[in-house]
């Protein structure tokens, strides 16, 4: 096995960055095991750096990234599908959800947990030609994910809670998408929708429970679809939203549709924004299908999944 550490240098100085690269080459050469550093140096070079690897060697690979969902988005989408390939993650983005989805989340920033971890296969949604590890967000959620980027970059606002400010800042301007939605039952909804979120892990947004059956191994994955609604029903039903009761909200329910298939496709009238993991991307058809543990991911020692099927 060789044991690949891919660390961001805009924080390379920092101490707490000297601190992990220290204690992953002390692990590391303790246990005399293969291993390389390599900080990343665009936007895109964490994937470019795995495909890299995987065509240098044949042997089994653990890439561990230090980053938030866009990171772990970039690695899957270097080397998908692929069984001699394991990813990682210590977690340093502002929403961290796909980790929300096990147990004991500070083992992730344990490098000796991260060595002694096990992995584990779990599901890929596929969108178009892009691979979606956690979350696809469309609509709302997408437009507060942009103005989130935005006050990230405002120095007194903590990347913590930039996101329930981006909720604000869209709350107060005009929101509604048109989309149409095709299931292989042949079923079709074609109208307004505030958002939609398909998910293959339970969280986005930091915390927001936007699919609370989602399971990231059932070969499924979940579709929250909430009409076209007032700012004000909207606001008085967001803490169900963010707590994942909404399934059991009457109210709720009137107005949201929820569904797990494994296939369905949607199309806009104009290309329109997307927010896959994070990362925001453009599209006016999108082709969703899952792909069954395409994507094998290391579980560190003393956690594990919180949610079974």
């Amino acid at each position: 096995m060789i044991y690949h550490f891919i660390l961001n240098p805009k924080s390379g100085h920092s101490p707490k960055q000297k601190k992990m690269e220290q204690e992953i080459k002390d692990a590391c050469t303790k246990r005399q095991l293969s291993y390389h550093i390599y900080y990343t140096t665009c936007a895109g070079d964490a994937t470019e750096y795995v495909k890299s690897m995987v065509r240098i060697s044949q042997e089994p690979q653990r890439f561990i990234c230090v980053g938030g969902d866009g990171t772990i988005n970039e690695i899957a989408n270097s080397a998908p599908e692929n069984p001699n390939v394991q990813f990682g993650v210590i977690p340093s983005g502002s929403g961290n959800d796909f980790v929300r989805n096990f147990s004991n989340t500070k083992n992730f920033s344990d490098i000796n947990a991260q060595l002694d971890g096990e992995p584990m296969s779990f599901d890929l949604i596929k969108c178009n030609d892009f691979y979606c590890v956690n979350m696809v967000n469309i609509g709302f959620d997408c437009a507060v994910v942009k103005e989130a980027e935005k006050l990230k970059k405002i120095k007194f606002i903590p990347a913590g809670i930039s996101y329930i400010l981006g909720v604000v800042v869209v709350l107060f301007k005009k929101f509604g998408t048109k989309m149409k939605l095709i299931f292989d039952d042949g079923t079709v909804l074609d109208r307004e929708f505030t958002l939609t979120a398909i998910s293959n892990g339970k969280f986005c947004g930091g915390g927001f429970m936007a699919a609370p059956k989602a399971l990231l191994n059932d070969g499924l994955f979940d579709i929250c679809a909430i009409n076209k609604v007032t700012r004000r029903t909207f606001i008085s039903l967001v803490g169900s939203y963010k707590k994942g009761t909404y399934l059991t909200n009457k109210r709720a329910m009137k107005i949201i549709g929820y569904y797990r298939v494994p296939h369905f496709k949607m199309e806009f009238d104009t290309p329109i924004p997307i927010c896959i993991d994070g990362e925001i991307k453009g599209a006016k058809n999108i082709d969703f299908s899952i792909v069954k543990n395409a994507f094998n991911f290391v579980i560190p020692k003393g956690s594990e999944l919180k949610y079974k099927s």
